[in-house]
C-alpha cells in the first residue's frame, strides 16, 4: 500500500531515520498514531483528510492496525508485520506545514464573525464569546499583556494555566495554544520582537507540553517550531492573501468536536489579543 503523500514539515532526510521501530500508539476511525523510539508521535491519515505536521497521508485505509502493534521504519518504507500493512512513501511529495506572513492590518476579522455564529456549545470559544469560565476569565488578559509586552516569563504562566485544559484527544486550552502559536508565527516576519518572543518560548512552553497527553504534546512541539495542520495554514492564507477567509475557517471549524473551534480562537487571539478584563 502506497503513501498518497508524506507530510512531514521539513524534508524526509531531516525528519526521518534511515532505521526505526516503533509501536502502534492509537488507532481512530481516520488516524493512527505511531509512536517511534524517541517518543514522537507520527499519524497515520486515511485518504482525503487533511495534511498534518508529522503525518503521512495513506492511500487506502489501516483498518488492520492495533494498538500496541509494532512498526519497523527501514528507508522509505513503514512496516507492520502483525498487520501485513506496509506504507511506501519513497515517491511521496513532502508537504510544509507553515504559515503565511500578515502583515499588521491583516486581523481575521471574518474569522471572528464565523466563530459567533457557528462554533459549537463546548470548548474555549464560547467562553471567549461570553467570558463564563473564571480561569479563562482571568488567563486570557495576563496573556494579552504578557504578548504585547513580549514578557516571556509572563506569557509562560498563562500558557500554564492552559496547558491539558479540558478533556478529549486534544484539550481545548492545548488547541488554543496551537492557534495562538500559529498567530504568532504569522506575525514574526512582519512585527519586531515576536520571532524572539517565539525563541525564548521553545524551551520553557516545549516543557510545559509534558503536562498533557502524548497526541497534544507532539501537536505542541510542532506549533513550537512553526509547523501547523492544513486547514490551520489554509485561514491564515486566506487572511494574508485574500482568499475565502470564511469558507476555510469553516472547514477548520469541521476538525473534532470543538478542536477545530479552540484552536481559531487561539488563532484569533494571538493575532489581537486585546482582551484585558
Amino acid at each position: 500500500m502506497r503513501a498518497a503523500s508524506l507530510l512531514f514539515a521539513d524534508s524526509v532526510g531531516a525528519r526521518v531515520p534511515p532505521r526505526a521501530r516503533a509501536r502502534v500508539h492509537s488507532v481512530f476511525l481516520h488516524a493512527c498514531n505511531i509512536e517511534t523510539q524517541a517518543g514522537e508521535l507520527v499519524t497515520l491519515v486515511a485518504p482525503g483528510s487533511g495534511k498534518l505536521p508529522h503525518g503521512i497521508r495513506c492511500a487506502a485505509p489501516f483498518a488492520r492496525l492495533r494498538q500496541g502493534q509494532a512498526a519497523k521504519l527501514e528507508g522509505a518504507t513503514l512496516r507492520f508485520p502483525a498487520a501485513q500493512f506496509v506504507v511506501d512513501f519513497s515517491r511521496a511529495a513532502v508537504w510544509n506545514g507553515r504559515v503565511a506572513a500578515v502583515s499588521p492590518g491583516q486581523r481575521g476579522a471574518e474569522v471572528q464573525r464565523v466563530l459567533r455564529s457557528r462554533a459549537p456549545d463546548q470548548g474555549i470559544a464560547p467562553v471567549l464569546q461570553r467570558a463564563l469560565a473564571a480561569r479563562m476569565a482571568q488567563t486570557l488578559p495576563m496573556l494579552a499583556r504578557a504578548t504585547a509586552s513580549r514578557d516571556v516569563d509572563a506569557v509562560v504562566a498563562a500558557l500554564s494555566a492552559l496547558v491539558g485544559l479540558g478533556a478529549g484527544l486534544t484539550p481545548a486550552g492545548d488547541d488554543f495554544i496551537v492557534g495562538y502559536l500559529a498567530a504568532l508565527w504569522s506575525r514574526s516576519r512582519r512585527e519586531p520582537g515576536i520571532a524572539a518572543l517565539l525563541l525564548a518560548l521553545e524551551l520553557p512552553v516545549g516543557r510545559l507540553a509534558r503536562h498533557t497527553n502524548a497526541i497534544s504534546r507532539q501537536m505542541l512541539l510542532d506549533a513550537l517550531q512553526g509547523h501547523f495542520a492544513e486547514r490551520l495554514t489554509d485561514v491564515v492564507r486566506c487572511i494574508c492573501g485574500g482568499g475565502d477567509v470564511a469558507a476555510a475557517s469553516m472547514r477548520a471549524l469541521a476538525v473534532g468536536h470543538s478542536s477545530g473551534a479552540d484552536a481559531l480562537c487561539g488563532l484569533v487571539f494571538g493575532y489581537s489579543p486585546t482582551i484585558t478584563h
